[in-house]
């Protein structure tokens, strides 16, 4: 509610506003100070606007820029050219995982492979065990085969163990290599491949 107080101020702020903006009136330094002080706030205004209008006209301008470019890039031939790419490259490397439609079976042509280039290196494999990693946490969720062999240590033949190792079409890791000269030479090496499911008909 509006009290008798507030009404007796909005009565009285005209009067005493009129009266001292005519005191103010008549002395001419006073109203040229006004005149000024009118001046530079609306100066001000007017700069605070016109800073303000060109940020926004440079957004813009950046954002036209901006969108021109993709539009650019959407029209080459770029994307669908590194997509193509991307895909060679992903199917060079399948190529290289070995194919089992089980773990046993996995195991088994990871172990028979090792065994045929060792024998064939002129090497005696004292031991194997191979196993199948059932909760793969790389990006493509491929199984994991790993083999333990060990063995008598000769430099000729290890030397050409590593070389068809190297040179297997299919992606074999040597994860771990030991070597122990005493008391008698020998070796303990881990081998790991990643394999995929054999493709269906």
């Amino acid at each position: 509610m509006i009290s008798l107080q507030n009404l007796a101020f909005f009565r009285i702020a005209p009067e005493r506003l009129g009266k001292w903006w005519r005191d103010g009136a008549a002395n001419r330094r006073a109203r040229v100070l006004l005149v000024a002080l009118g001046f530079t706030f609306a100066a001000s205004g007017l700069l605070v606007l016109d800073s303000r209008d060109s940020e926004i006209r440079r957004e813009a301008a950046d954002k036209r820029a901006q969108l021109w470019r993709i539009e650019q890039v959407g029209q080459t031939e770029l994307w669908q050219r590194r997509r193509e790419e991307a895909q060679l490259a992903r199917n060079q490397a399948e190529t290289r995982l070995w194919e089992a439609e089980t773990d046993g079976l996995a195991q088994a042509n990871f172990q028979s492979w090792l065994l045929d280039e060792a024998k064939q290196a002129g090497i005696a494999v004292g031991e194997m065990r191979s196993s199948i990693d059932a909760n793969p946490n790389n990006p493509l969720k491929l199984r994991r085969v790993s083999a333990q062999v060990s063995g008598r240590f000769e430099t000729a033949g290890f030397i050409k163990l590593l070389q068809a190792i190297a040179s297997q079409e299919r992606l074999v890791v040597i994860e771990r290599l030991d070597i122990h000269v005493a008391p008698t030479p020998r070796f303990e090496m881990v081998l790991g491949a990643f394999l995929r499911p054999a493709a269906r008909a």
